[in-house]
């Protein structure tokens, strides 16, 4: 599972929204959302993304308070749109509070993160130190999320798009040694022992330092703590003060900063996809159709970009939504 990012600063850069997409987690639970276009009727070019049906009524998208989180909500309620639904969204300060929303039909829709919800839930019937029942393998994961969902909500498909931990160094590092993942990483330091940086409690998380270590046989020869700010991190990468520290996969200024994130090749990471959980009813027919049909365009190249578009460019919500959408059919 992620550790709970903070606040990222991110550079100013000129808006270019059609570039960035072309290669394709407010207040409490009663702020920070709105409302998507009313719904129309889907044309002809959208029946195959509909799958040839129309729906009907009103879809509430809730969304955790963090931009990634917020434009995937935007796009899912856009999609919806699209094949006949009035869609709203709206922000929630965390999952303890829009999941029970979204368990009592106040909400309909969540894009959620596969790894992070199933131990969520798990931890809720079975205590704060339950053990992580996610896995690095995806599908794994979610036959434990659809296994402890209650009978009225359902997982969708789970996207190739991740928000993960991920480990960052230079990439001039990466090239000159040839280093794609992990493992070479750790071959690397065996003769050029490495310094870590990150978050205060990575010492002891398994999916942190001990991870590398056993998982990777990394050779780490100290570890600096650093805020859990990524902004923090990567400079601390770039001034050479450590020589890999932790990130997301989906942080769009970890290659705009000149750095590289190694394949995690043995899975230490768990699978921490972007998954649509909704309510049962919607899982079939013309929502399913949509919400699979943009989830399958769903990169992790194409994550960043989103993820760029709106927190280094500026670009609205909306705008970024639909582009999205119009690029699917």
């Amino acid at each position: 599972m992620n550790l709970r990012r903070t606040s990222i600063a991110f550079a100013s850069a000129a808006a270019g929204l059609s570039l960035v997409l072309a290669g394709c987690g407010s207040s409490s639970s009663g702020g920070g959302g709105g409302n998507v276009s009313p719904a129309s009727s889907p044309s002809a070019s959208t029946a195959s993304f509909c799958g040839g049906q129309t729906g009907s009524g009103t879809v509430t998208v809730g969304y955790a308070d963090f931009p990634e989180n917020q434009a995937l909500a935007t796009i899912y309620a856009t999609a919806l749109q699209k094949c006949g639904y009035t869609t709203k969204t709206k922000g929630f300060d965390s999952r303890e509070i829009y999941w029970p929303a979204l368990k009592s039909n106040k909400i309909q829709l969540v894009p959620e993160y596969a790894a992070t919800l199933t131990d969520y839930i798990n931890t809720l019937a079975n205590g704060p130190n339950a053990a992580s029942i996610a896995s690095g393998d995806i599908n794994v994961t979610m036959k434990h999320l659809r296994a402890e969902l209650p009978s009225n909500l359902k997982a969708l498909t789970p996207a190739a798009a991740t928000d993960k931990n991920a480990f960052a160094i230079k990439d001039s590092l990466a090239k000159a040694q040839h280093i794609t993942n992990l493992s070479q990483l750790a071959a690397y330091s065996k003769s050029h022992p490495l310094t870590l940086g990150g978050a205060p409690e990575c010492p002891t998380r398994p999916y942190c330092e001990p991870g590398l270590k056993k998982t990777y046989g990394m050779n780490i020869k100290s570890f600096k703590s650093l805020s859990e700010s990524t902004a923090l991190t990567i400079k601390s990468i770039k001034d050479g003060s450590i020589d890999l520290g932790l990130v997301f996969t989906s942080d769009p200024t970890v290659a705009a900063n000149g750095l590289f994130v190694p394949a995690d090749n043995k899975n230490l990471q768990a699978s921490d996809n972007i998954v649509p959980v909704l309510q049962a009813s919607l899982a079939t027919g013309a929502a399913a159709s949509a919400l699979n049909a943009v989830n399958a365009q769903l990169s992790q190249s194409t994550l960043v970009s989103i993820n760029k578009a709106v927190t280094m460019q500026h670009a609205s919500y909306t705008d970024v939504a639909n582009q999205y959408v119009a690029q699917l059919h």
